[in-house]
Formats: C-alpha cells, structure tokens, sequence
C-alpha cells in the first residue's frame, strides 16, 4: 500500500513539473511568434510605407485594422479588410491607403466569382487601376467584359470600404456623412441620387408630415424588367 502511494505521490509530481514546464514552454513560444507576427507586420507596412516605425492594431465599431506611426505619431498608412457583394457571393480584398488618403495597394483575399470572367479581378493589371485613388475619386474603371455584376461591385465596395475604413482609423482624413432627421425635414419634394448596377439612379422622394410618402424613381439605367 505505501509502494502504491509513493508511486502516485511521484506521478503526481511528474504531472505537476510537466505541466509548469508545458506552460512556460507555451508562453515563450507563444510570445516569439507574436514578436515575429509583429516584425512581419512592420516589414509589410515598411514595404507599403516606408516612413512606418510602429504599427498598432486597432478595433473600431467592430472593424479592424493595422496602423502604422511614423516617428512624430502621424498615421501614415493603414492596412484592413473589406468586402463587397459580387455575382457568385462576397469578395474580400485588402486594401492599403496611405497617410494622405490614397489607395496604394489592393489585394483580393477570396471571391466566388465565375472562373474566366469575374476572377479576373486577381490581374494585377485589373486591380492597378484602383490604385492612386482617393475617396474623392470616381471609380469608374475599365469594366470586365462578361462580368458587369462583379465589375460594379468592386468599384462600388472599395471606395464604399476606402471610406468606412477612413472615417475609423484615418484620424480626420474624412468627415462623418451628415445624418438626416426626417422628422425635422420640411413638407416637399426632396431629389437624390445613388450607384445602381449599370449608373446612377435618380430619384423624387416626397416628405409630408415628418415621413416618407412617396418614391417616384425619376431616372436610371439598370434592367427594365428589375429596376421596376
């Protein structure tokens, strides 16, 4: 019986020591791999921007991303994730924008679009007409033939993902868009415009007592037997 315990008490112990030994081991590793993660980071963001000496991952309003500082504090690049809604399901991209505003890289990371067509978005020579521009910029780009769908929502998503990621992490580089109360609105005929998939629509909307009454599509150039 004291053989049986003395043998337990031992396990016991060389359950214990492994254990500590297993952790400490997991945490030095654990924090050389985040050491390289965040050297590789720097390097990328060096590579994009080359003023960078520190980067800072950042969550705003759900949304990440990475920031890289110059050496006075100053936001010269950021790097983050966007997606738009394309012919075969979501496109993810990542975009880099620089100090100023400006989009300096973009990156698909996965799509579902039609091979030969919408995957085309993966040419360098596609995604090099994004580049240089700022939110400010039309997005018109050379569109790919036999993929309408896709085209108008890469040029819809990265500039609608450009400002979304600006107003959270580009510390003043664009204004908040003005919010309107219809309740404060004045009895009338309010006209507006927005992206459809083939242009712009323009639309009448009429305001009577503090609510929407009325939407009377006034142009467009979307599919007849959709856009009604």
């Amino acid at each position: 019986m004291k053989e049986v315990l003395r043998l337990g008490l031992i396990l016991m112990l060389i359950c214990a020591v492994s254990a500590g030994l297993l952790s400490y081991t997991n945490q030095v590793t654990s924090a050389i791999i985040e050491e390289r993660i965040a050297a590789e980071k720097i390097a990328l963001m060096q590579e994009l921007f080359p003023e960078v000496t520190t980067t800072e991952d950042k969550t705003v309003d759900g949304r990440t991303a990475t920031v890289g500082y110059n050496a006075a504090g100053e936001v010269v690049g950021i790097l983050a994730e966007g997606k738009a809604g394309g012919y075969g399901g979501d496109i993810r991209f990542n975009l880099a924008i620089d100090g100023t505003g400006t989009l300096v890289k973009l990156t698909i990371v996965s799509h579902a679009e039609t091979a030969g067509l919408g995957s085309l978005i993966e040419e360098e020579s596609y995604r090099a007409q994004f580049e240089g521009k700022t939110v400010n910029d039309s997005f018109d780009v050379d569109n790919i033939s036999g993929a309408t769908i896709t085209s108008v929502a890469m040029e819809n998503g990265v500039k609608k993902e450009m400002e979304e990621i600006l107003l959270r992490f580009g510390e003043g580089l664009v204004a908040p868009k003005p919010t309107i109360d219809i309740s404060q609105l004045a009895d009338g005929t309010y006209t507006g415009e927005g992206q459809g998939l083939k242009g712009p629509i323009t639309v009448e909307v009429t305001v009577a007592g503090g609510k929407i009454t009325a939407v009377e599509v006034v142009s467009g150039s979307d599919t007849e037997e959709y856009f009604n």
